[in-house]
């Protein structure tokens, strides 16, 4: 009996490490996907350089140095949330709250992806509220929140369609509304979106939306620096995901 009872440990041992090891499996196979397309721009203009065809007067070729360095921060930025992840383990991200305004962070965050969504004839706009209050946040994770954010949109909206940023300014929060073109989230909860092996899982039933890590880090960024993330079907169709931050009430600045 007692035989019986270890061989079921070992067993079940063994098939928790098989699907750990396919869910791995799985994340890296998302990674390498996410990288495929800045490695392509970069790999271009690379072979341009090196038969000396570059020619910056030709608008393509001018596009495709903008659009390089673009996926040089882009590829940075999936590689910062892979080793995020990987360092922050039960204590979290590191974090350094400090009050600021969020309007530059959001200007210069939705500025890097002009290019690539210009190319993909996707319109990126911002629809702001008259006023910007200071809220509590590290700007490094709100910047890196922010790009995961929109990048997650344009994979997921159509050439022709829209990204719209919109902020919304309430009693004690400030949000960061990010909406989509696309299909919205259907039967995927915003649990499974925000897991760790979320995207792995999802693509496994062929329901992948999101980049790679980038959705579970916005988990992590949101609890470090004490604000909300959330994810839902907008009414006027595609997902919206959302950053609720803290305000800095006039008394505490």
């Amino acid at each position: 009996m007692a035989n019986a009872t270890e061989e079921k440990k070992h067993n079940t041992t063994g098939s928790n490490s098989e699907v750990n090891s396919t869910i791995w499996l799985e994340l890296f196979s998302l990674f390498v996907h996410d990288l495929e397309s800045p490695l392509a721009s970069m790999k271009y203009l690379l072979r341009l350089l090196d038969t000396d065809k570059l020619d910056l007067k030709r608008k393509g070729h001018a596009e495709l140095v903008a659009s390089s360095r673009i996926a040089v921060d882009r590829a940075e930025s999936i590689l910062y949330d892979i080793l995020a992840v990987a360092k922050a383990g039960r204590a979290g991200l590191p974090v350094e709250l400090e009050s600021l305004q969020p309007e530059p962070i959001i200007e210069e965050t939705v500025s890097l992806i002009r290019g690539v969504a210009e190319s993909n004839e996707v319109n990126v706009t911002i629809d702001r509220v008259d006023t910007c209050p200071t809220v509590q946040a590290d700007p490094k994770l709100l910047r890196r929140m922010i790009d995961n954010l929109l990048f997650n949109a344009l994979r997921h909206t159509p050439s022709g369609g829209t990204i719209k940023l919109y902020t919304e300014d309430g009693k004690n929060k400030f949000s960061i509304h990010i909406k989509d073109d696309g299909p919205g989230l259907g039967d995927i909860s915003p649990e499974e979106l925000f897991d760790k092996f979320g995207q792995a899982n999802l693509r496994r039933d062929g329901k992948h939306r999101g980049v790679g890590l980038g959705l579970y880090f916005c988990k992590l960024a949101a609890t470090a620096m004490e604000a909300t993330i959330m994810a839902d079907d907008h009414p006027e169709g595609g997902a919206v995901f959302s950053i609720i931050l803290t305000k800095v009430l006039e008394s505490e600045q």
